[in-house]
C-alpha cells in the first residue's frame, strides 16, 4: 500500500512540492511561529491526502481528474489554517504553486518513471532522492527569483479583478491539460512512449504561469505610478505651502519692526512704570514672532522658521545646526519638500509626549566627503516596524499614510542620492544624503546654529 502511494503516481510529489511551494510563498508574510508545529501539521496533511488520493482516485485518471484538485485544496487549507494568510493572499499563491508544481511535475515523473523500472530496492531510494532534490532545487529557485516579485512590503495585494484573473487562468490550464480534452483535441491516444502530451502540458504550465507574472507586473507598474502621482500632487502643494509661508513670514517680519518702532516711540514719550511693564510684555508676545532663522540659503530659512514657529508655539525645543548655502544645488520646492516632511514627522512624534524634555528636535546639515548630510532626529521611546526601509506607519488606514518618507526618498534619488532611518535608544534619526554637484560652488565653512532653550540632548 505504502509503495501504490508514494511511488505508484504523481500524488505524493506532487502534494510535498505544492506544500513546500506553499510554505515558500506565506514565509515572506510570515510572522514568528512555530516552525515544528508547521512541520507536523504538513506532514499530517500530506498524509491525509494521501489516503484520500488511495481511497477516492482510480489509477485509470491518476492525475487527471481528482488528484489535481485534491492538493490544490491541500496548498489552499495549508495557507489559510497554518500560516493564517488571507483567503484571497492563499487563493492567489495556491494558483502559483499549482502551475509551478505541474510544470515541475512533467519534468520528475519521467525521470522517476526511469528508475521506477529498475527490479531493485534500491529505485525506491533514489526516486526519493530525486523527488527531493527537484523540490528543494525549486523551493530555492522560487524563494530567489519568484517571491520578492510578486509581494510587496511583506504580503501579496490581491484584488477583485486580479483573483478572478488567476481563477481564469487556473480553469483554461486545467482544461487543457487534462487528458481526456488532449485526447478529443488530438483525435486520437498518442502511444504510451509519446512526451507529445507531457511537453504541451509543461508549456501550457509556464505559458499560464507568464500570463500570471506579467499581470502582476503591469499591476505592480500601476501602482507605483500611483505613488508617483501622490507624490507629484504633495510636490506641488509644498510648492504652494512655500510660497505662501514666505509670503507670510515676510509680512510676520516686517510688522514685528513697525511694532518694535511703535514701542520705542512709547517709551520716549511715557516714562510710567506701568507703562513700561506693558510695553515689557508687548514685547514679549511679539517674540515669538521674530524666530526667523539666517542660514544662508532662503529656501532652508523659511521652512525652518515656519516649523520653529509652530515648536515655539507647542513647547518643542529645537535646534537647527546648519549651514544652508551648501544646498544652493538643490531646488528651492525639493529642498522646501524634504525638510518640511522631515520636521512634521519629527514634530508628529514627540507631540505625543507630555514631558516637554522628550519634545525635543536636532536639525544639521554638514559635509561628509563629497556629499551634504542633512540629518533630522528626535526624541522617540518606541522603535517603529520597518518596511523596504522605512518605518511602517502606526495609523490604521497605512495605505494612505507613509508618502512623506517616500517624498523625501523620491526627492533624495532625483539628486543621486537616499536616505537612511536608523531608530536607536530613545531616538529616531532620518539622514538624508546628496552628492554635491561637481561643478556647484565649495561649501561655505560658516555654521548657523539656533536653538531654543534645550534643557536635555537626545
Amino acid at each position: 500500500m505504502l509503495e501504490r502511494m508514494v511511488f505508484s503516481g504523481p500524488m505524493f510529489f506532487m502534494t510535498a512540492c505544492s506544500l513546500a511551494l506553499m510554505t515558500v510563498f506565506c514565509s515572506i508574510c510570515e510572522r514568528k511561529r512555530n516552525r515544528v508545529r508547521q512541520g507536523l501539521l504538513a506532514a499530517l496533511l500530506l498524509a491525509v491526502l494521501l489516503i484520500l488520493d488511495d481511497v477516492f482516485v482510480d489509477f485509470e485518471n491518476a492525475s487527471t481528474s481528482l488528484e489535481a484538485p485534491l492538493y490544490f485544496l491541500g496548498a489552499f487549507l495549508f495557507g489559510t489554517a497554518i500560516y493564517k494568510i488571507p483567503r484571497r493572499a492563499a487563493l492567489y499563491c495556491t494558483v502559483l504553486v499549482y502551475l509551478v508544481t505541474d510544470a515541475l511535475t512533467q519534468i520528475v515523473m519521467p525521470v522517476s518513471d526511469i528508475f521506477y523500472r529498475i527490479q531493485t530496492p534500491v529505485r525506491y531510494v533514489w526516486i526519493l532522492l530525486v523527488y527531493l532534490a527537484c523540490t528543494a532545487l525549486c523551493c530555492i529557485l522560487t524563494k530567489k527569483f519568484l517571491v520578492g516579485r510578486f509581494a510587496e512590503n511583506g504580503r501579496y495585494h490581491v484584488g477583485r479583478q486580479k483573483l478572478l484573473f488567476s481563477m481564469f487562468i487556473l480553469v483554461v490550464y486545467a482544461v487543457l491539460s487534462n487528458y481526456q480534452v488532449l485526447f478529443w483535441l488530438l483525435g486520437y491516444e498518442p502511444e504510451s512512449g509519446s512526451n507529445m502530451i507531457t511537453v504541451f502540458r509543461l508549456i501550457m504550465a509556464v505559458f499560464c504561469f507568464m500570463m500570471l507574472y506579467l499581470q502582476n507586473r503591469v499591476e505592480q507598474i500601476q501602482r507605483t505610478e500611483q505613488e508617483l502621482d501622490t507624490i507629484r500632487q504633495l510636490w506641488h502643494q509644498q510648492q504652494e505651502q512655500y510660497r505662501m509661508s514666505k509670503e507670510n513670514i515676510e509680512l510676520i517680519n516686517r510688522k514685528c519692526h513697525d511694532l518694535r518702532h511703535q514701542i520705542a516711540a512709547l517709551r520716549a514719550l511715557h516714562d510710567e512704570q506701568a507703562l513700561h511693564e506693558q510695553i515689557d510684555e508687548m514685547e514679549k508676545s511679539i517674540m515669538i514672532y521674530d524666530t526667523a532663522m539666517k542660514t544662508g540659503n532662503p529656501v532652508l530659512d523659511t521652512v525652518l522658521t515656519e516649523k520653529s514657529l509652530f515648536c515655539e508655539e507647542h513647547a518643542i525645543q529645537m535646534t537647527c545646526m546648519a549651514d544652508g548655502t551648501a544646498l544652493d544645488f538643490v531646488g528651492s520646492v525639493d529642498l522646501y519638500t524634504m525638510f518640511g516632511n522631515a520636521l512634521d514627522n519629527a514634530i508628529e512624534t514627540v507631540m505625543q509626549y507630555k514631558d516637554r524634555q522628550k519634545r525635543v528636535i536636532q536639525v544639521s546639515v554638514f559635509p561628509k566627503g563629497n556629499f551634504q548630510m542633512i540629518r533630522v532626529r528626535n526624541y522617540c521611546e518606541t522603535k517603529p516596524a520597518f518596511e523596504d526601509g522605512l518605518p511602517v506607519s502606526t495609523k490604521a488606514d497605512r495605505d494612505y499614510h507613509g508618502y512623506g518618507l517616500k517624498s523625501i526618498r523620491y526627492t533624495a534619488e532625483k539628486y543621486g542620492g537616499g536616505i537612511t532611518c536608523v531608530a536607536g535608544e530613545d531616538y529616531f534619526s532620518l539622514q538624508i544624503l546628496l552628492p554635491v554637484p561637481a561643478d556647484s560652488a565649495a561649501a561655505s565653512v560658516t555654521v548657523h546654529f539656533v536653538h531654543s532653550n534645550i534643557r536635555k540632548s537626545i
